[in-house]
């Protein structure tokens, strides 16, 4: 997960770590141990609790997921 990117989603989301934990469902030590990137592999449903509390439309949840614009793919 691309934590710089959490972090101004959050801002631009305005809403707190406790909030979003609370929204979820996931544990505060669950979150940054994604955020830390201690999970390797977070679970897809994890992931879509965050996106859909954060409201984030595809490009942003693909960014969030470490998927970034500027990469390109090969035909």
């Amino acid at each position: 997960m691309n934590k710089k990117y959490f972090d101004e989603l959050m801002i631009k989301k305005n809403i707190s770590r406790y909030k979003l934990c609370k929204i979820t469902g996931i544990s505060s030590g669950g979150l940054t141990d994604v955020l830390n990137k201690k999970v390797k592999n977070p679970r897809i449903d994890t992931l879509i609790k965050i996106a859909e509390a954060l409201n984030l439309n595809d490009h942003e949840f693909a960014e969030l997921c470490g998927y970034s614009k500027e990469k390109k793919i090969n035909n």
